[in-house]
Order: C-alpha cells, then structure tokens, then sequence
C-alpha cells in the first residue's frame, strides 16, 4: 500500500498529532491521544493506518493502540474496511510475536467473517503464550459483532479447552475471562452451554491458579442460563461456597441465592452482618441482585437492607482484601452499591 489509507491522500494534521504522540512520555500520551481525536480523528487514523503498513515496530506499536483507543466505527466508521485490511495484513504467519500480541485484540474488533475467525483461531496455536492470550481477546471481540453462527461456536468450543488444557496460567485466565458475555454473543447457540459451563467448572478446581479460578467462578456465576441449564450452574458452584478464597466463595455463594437456594441465601445475608465483610461478596450480593439479573425481589430487599445496616455501624477493612481501600474509598463503594438496588 502506497501513500496514505483513505480518499483524501496524506492527512498533515494526523501526521503531526501522531508524531507528537510518539515523542510524548507515555504517561501523558492518553491525553493527548483525546485531544488528537477531538480535533481530527480522521486524520489521525488515517496516519496510524499507514505506519502500520511500513512503520518500525515501536511505531507500530502506538499506531495499533491509537486504532484501539479510537473508536473508528463511532469516530469514522468509512475507515473500519481500511483497518480490516491493515490489521490482515499485520496478523500473519511470522509476524513480530510483540505486534501479534498487541495487534490481534484490536484484529478481532474491525475483523469479519470466516477467514478472520480462522485467523485468531489459528493464532490459539502459537508458540508464544502473549499472543495466544490476544488470540483469546480478539475471539472475544469478533464474537460480539459476528454472524456467523458455526464460526462462532467453533471459536467457543476452543475457548472451552483453552481455559483448562493451556500450558500457561495468563492464557488460562484471559480464556475464563472471554466466557463473561458469550450466552449474547451473535451466533451463540445455548446447546454449548453445558460444555461451558463443565469448562469453567474444571478450571474452579482446587489447584488451579488462584486468578484463572477466581474469574472462572466470576463469570460462571454471570452466565445467563434458565431451566435446567440454570441447575447445572447451581451444581457447577455448590461446592464453591466455603471456599477459603474469598472471591471464589462469594461469587459461588451469591449466584445460588440468586437461582433460588434459600440456604445460600441465608448464609450470604448471615455472611454480610460481618462489620468486617470482605468486598467481594458486597459485590457479588449487589451484582447477582440487581433486577436484570432476574433473582427474587425478597432477596433484592434484604440484600439492601444487609448493606444499608453494614453503611450504619462502619464497614471495616478485610484483613485479606488486596488492594486496600481507604474509609472513604469504602463509603463512596458502599454508598454506589446500595443505589443499584431498587426498594422493589
């Protein structure tokens, strides 16, 4: 590809932007990355696409982020084709595994149809585990906007053997993380829940990495299900609910209040009269009891009540809580967490 991408030729003003983009220290350059798009966003993506196609690695590099902080099809939606392409081209067969890594999430994004879905797939198979876990973010990305109903559920069942079969934990932990929103995915067939659901189930384990099995439990307990699909994530996290992880315990336990579990229910309430409560079964009581998640309403009300008390007499900090948070910090926490909870 010759001169700039886009019809109006070389764009001065994203040169300029991106060039200052580059001399900025990084911790500055989100700023000025905002302002570039307030006042030219076009022309700014226009540049980064063409350092894309010829650029060094480090400027590859931020023009790949600048594409992924941009927004293209809310800022210039007439470039989205032009970055498909682009981003193609970057993920190859023998590509800089660092340029892989950073490119094919932001792939996944602009990227369409079965060839790109063959792409990342194939990419699940690299020998470089920071490019098998972007693999795993652009599968997340392409699912969301796809239409390719058996492309997508072939993408799912890789994920699937992913979360627990991966040699490497960070692989394993960005796989458990894809499964948050796959029960809305375009092309997502509830006939795969249970290999889901028996995925996420082998990665909560005892033995598994601390991380891949709190998020594991996370996003099981997220997963939308009914009927007897909803029973097998009951029996997927019973086991769950004592156990010495606190996130792990909180999820496990709030997500069968939820279902319905009166005894879980009564623990989590019991559990929440603690003072000294650790956060995340504040945040998994809220979260699994907010309306659309469609549990009991009674839950709903005495979960509100539990925290409104616990707002009362002081929330102290959980010895075992990481990172801590000030007195003020938990208050303005508490105070957000009560406000999701309707009376009704």
């Amino acid at each position: 590809m010759k001169g700039r991408v886009g019809k109006s030729g070389a764009v001065a003003g994203g040169s300029a932007a991106f060039a200052e983009l580059l001399r900025a220290p990084e911790e500055s350059r989100h700023d000025l990355l905002e302002r570039a798009i307030d006042e030219d966003a076009r022309g700014l993506v226009a540049e980064a696409l063409h350092v894309c196609t010829q650029g060094p690695v480090e400027h590859v590099l931020l023009a790949v982020w600048v594409l992924d902080q941009a927004l293209l099809k809310e800022e210039c939606p007439e470039l989205v084709p032009d970055a498909a392409r682009v981003l193609t081209g970057l993920c190859r067969p023998g590509q800089d595994p660092v340029v892989l890594a950073a490119a094919l999430g932001v792939f996944g994004v602009y990227a369409s149809g079965p060839a790109a879905a063959q792409t990342l797939l194939g990419m699940t198979a690299h020998e470089v585990p920071a490019v098998r876990a972007a693999a795993v973010d652009g599968i997340e990305y392409f699912t969301d906007e796809g239409s390719f109903p058996q492309m997508t559920m072939r993408l799912v069942e890789r994920l699937t053997r992913m979360v627990t079969e991966d040699p490497d934990a960070e692989v394993r932990l960005a796989a458990a993380g894809a499964f948050t929103l796959m029960d809305g995915w375009d092309g997502y067939e509830t006939t795969g829940t249970p290999a889901v659901v028996a995925a996420l189930g082998r990665a909560m384990r005892t033995g598994e990495d601390p991380r891949v099995r709190g998020e594991a439990v996370h996003n099981l307990a997220l997963f939308t299900v009914e009927g007897h699909q909803a029973a097998m994530v009951a029996d997927a996290l019973r086991p769950y609910t004592h156990d010495r992880d606190d996130r792990v315990a909180a999820w496990a336990l709030a997500r069968l209040a939820s279902l319905g579990d009166e005894r879980a229910a009564e623990r989590l309430l019991a559990v929440l009269e603690a003072t000294d409560v650790h956060r995340e079964y504040v945040s998994a009581a809220t979260e699994m009891s907010v309306p659309y998640r469609n549990g009991p309403s009674a839950l709903r009300k005495r979960v509100r009540k539990a925290l409104k008390r616990l707002r009362k007499e002081g929330w102290s900090q959980h010895p075992s809580e990481r990172p801590p948070m000030s007195p003020e910090d938990r208050r303005r926490y508490l105070d957000l967490e009560i406000s999701r909870l309707p009376r009704w």
